[in-house]
């Protein structure tokens, strides 16, 4: 079966398979990506497809949103937390997770601070779907139609837009803090937060075309143009970027 094959194939495929969507970055799959990576685990990706009914994703999963994460015949998953304690079990080592409950704690927390809710990625797609409904005539934005479809996903309700930009300084500044002390974001090795902020680092300064494959639509909606994030990319978390990629993670990234 080639690498990108379509939901219809996956439902009904074993092992471990993931729903995606072509040519698009999204963070959160590209972790699920990245770790399945790092543990060599062979997964199946299946994206919607010629011979797919229209919202294949939906059909099966119940939303159209990525990742959607299946094994065998247990029940999907779709959340950066129980993906990375699925991919933890298949795959024991390397660690991703820390053993002590203090620094799993540490890990968890900084995670979600990265990919949960009014996190990092979810705080930027706030902001990206505020310019997208904007009427001015920048570039750098992604279409209406695509800015009505986050504002809904995400909850584009005026408390989380006015925080969405404290919140990501907030936890950029974080992460440069956790940088200054050492190579790694938690710990004293690799582990999911790294990976986390690697491909996260993609919204707002994406790899190098070739290493990135993505849409060229994607690549400039996720070009930053605000100066104060594009401060807070500090030369530090973009090393850790880089390094990440170079070192643990697959290029060019997988995109079908």
């Amino acid at each position: 079966m080639a690498r990108f094959t379509t939901i219809a194939e996956i439902r009904t495929a074993a092992g471990l398979r993931m729903a995606c969507l072509r040519g698009v970055p999204s963070p959160w799959t590209e972790a699920a990506k990245g770790i399945f990576h790092i543990k060599g685990l062979d997964c199946q990706y299946g994206a919607q497809g010629e011979g797919d009914e229209e919202g294949a994703i939906a059909a099966w999963a119940g939303d159209s949103s990525v990742p959607v994460v299946a094994f065998e015949n247990e029940p999907l998953r779709t959340g950066w937390a129980e993906i990375l304690i699925l991919a933890e079990r298949l795959a024991p080592a390397p660690a991703l997770i820390p053993g002590s409950a203090s620094e799993r704690a540490d890990c968890f927390g900084l995670a979600h601070e990265i990919c949960g809710q009014m996190g990092l990625g979810w705080a930027y797609r706030l902001m990206m779907a505020q310019r997208a409904l904007s009427h001015d005539e920048t570039e750098g934005k992604f279409p209406a139609g695509v800015g009505q479809y986050l504002a809904a996903k995400y909850g584009l309700n005026p408390a989380h837009a006015g925080q969405a930009k404290a919140r990501v300084l907030d936890v950029l500044g974080l992460l440069d803090e956790r940088l200054a002390s050492g190579p790694w974001l938690c710990g004293a090795a690799l582990s999911a937060v790294d990976v986390y902020w690697a491909v996260f680092a993609n919204l707002f300064a994406p790899l190098p075309e070739d290493e990135l494959p993505a849409l060229p639509m994607i690549r400039d909606a996720y070009s930053c143009r605000d100066e104060d994030i594009n401060a807070a990319l500090t030369p530090r978390l973009r090393a850790h970027q880089r390094r990440i990629y170079d070192d643990h993670l697959e290029l060019p990234v997988p995109l079908g």
